[in-house]
């Protein structure tokens, strides 16, 4: 598994939460960090850095190098941090899927959530609802995400989850 998500020190987010239990379950993961925060930015304030698209694509290019891709089961994708960040997840996700037309990419589209509202960058809402999330073979939103993500565009705080609804009989 290519994980390509935050990192955080406090609390468990990102691959700071998904590493270890893939790796219990018997998974090798190679965990590739698009930030390093103090905490998850849900609490408002934290401290860190958002990794420039350069250094991330360096990691996953340095992973891809050791020859594994072919082997490359699934690529996850959770906080990206910066739509330079988006573009270079979509590389890797088409890198693993050429060396592996198996694979499948996993995107958890992390945006925001009930109560918080947004709480990424501006532009990548709409860069993940046009672009991430047609070149996801799977997608993991909460409900505040879905209801962006299946709404018809404005403002990303007024999506709300009673804006989603199911199909009767699926």
């Amino acid at each position: 598994i290519l994980s390509i998500q935050s990192s955080v020190a406090y609390g468990y987010a990102g691959n700071s939460a998904a590493t270890f239990p893939l790796q219990r379950l018997g998974h090798q993961v190679w965990p590739a960090l698009t930030v390093h925060f103090s905490n998850h930015t849900g609490y408002g304030s934290f401290r860190g850095t958002v990794f420039e698209p350069s250094v991330v694509a360096d990691v996953v290019r340095g992973v891809g190098e050791r020859g594994v891709f072919p082997g490359v089961d699934v690529v996850l994708s959770g906080y990206l941090g910066s739509p330079g960040v988006a573009e270079v997840v979509l590389d890797a996700a088409h890198a693993v899927k050429a060396a592996n037309p198996a694979a499948v990419y996993c995107c958890d589209p992390v945006m925001g959530d009930l109560g918080k509202g947004m709480f990424v960058q501006r532009d990548l809402p709409e860069l993940i609802r046009s672009r991430v999330v047609p070149a996801s073979d799977v997608l993991t939103p909460n409900a505040f995400e879905l209801a962006y993500l299946a709404g018809s565009g404005g403002d990303p705080a007024t999506s709300v989850p009673a804006d989603v609804t199911t199909t009767s009989g699926l």
